[in-house]
């Protein structure tokens, strides 16, 4: 059940839903982080159900290295609600 919750989410994902995540926890991020986070969503969201690290370790170099260790931080944050 959760992971059709997290699939759907992601299939409706906005980058304003990313942006309002980002300030809402006062995360700086470009706008070109912002629209890379998006495709990555977009394009490879069943990959995080197979192997979250992997997921997000493709993101590593496509955005800043600061954005890239938040987002680690953010998964181990809530990786126990998966």
């Amino acid at each position: 059940m959760q992971r059709n919750l997290i699939m759907n989410y992601a299939k409706n994902l906005t980058k304003e839903d990313i942006d309002s995540f980002v300030k809402t926890n006062n995360i700086e991020v470009s706008k070109k982080d912002i629209d890379t986070i998006y495709n990555h969503i977009k394009t490879y969201y069943q990959v995080f159900f197979d192997d979250p690290i992997k997921y997000i370790k493709m993101l590593k170099g496509k955005i800043s290295d600061d954005i890239y260790y938040q987002i680690l931080m953010v998964y181990d944050k809530y990786k126990s609600y998966l």
